[in-house]
């Protein structure tokens, strides 16, 4: 009798843990399951046109020139099992090249969970980041 009695307990309490984990995981996919990244040409000449390429491991977004001004969006659903990873390489002027990661579980959880948006803004003395595309803070250099 003891043992049946445990057993019911064990039973529960599994239940119970699945249940929390999974409106766990559920709260996470449904506030932070799709997104949408922006990059914008924000370099202050009208002779600098940005050339990016943006990519995942399952997609290539294709090269696209942008003239001061242009932006390029792209949006997408995180994958469920496996990391989402998308980074671009950006060009501009003969002398400045860089390859930086767009978006990362990472970036999506901490930066852009609560908007759903990340904001990349590439000028001449560095490529900043926003998740409201107002508050602007420098994370890259060219060098």
């Amino acid at each position: 009798m003891y043992n049946r009695h445990l057993s019911c307990w064990l039973i529960v309490l599994l239940i119970i843990f699945h249940i929390s984990q999974a409106s766990t995981f559920a709260n996470k996919v449904s506030f932070c399951w799709k997104f949408r990244v922006h990059i914008i040409n924000a370099l202050s000449h009208d002779n600098d046109n940005l050339i990016i390429h943006c990519y995942s491991l399952d997609d290539d977004l294709g090269e696209h020139n942008l003239r001061v001004g242009d932006e390029f969006t792209f949006k997408f659903g995180r994958h469920v099992i496996l990391t989402t990873r998308f980074w671009c390489d950006m060009k501009y002027g003969s002398d400045h090249s860089k390859t930086i990661d767009v978006f990362t579980e990472n970036i999506g959880d901490k930066y852009c969970c609560h908007t759903n948006k990340c904001f990349w803004s590439i000028r001449e003395d560095g490529i900043y980041f926003s998740n409201n595309n107002q508050s602007w803070v420098k994370w890259y250099d060219w060098s």
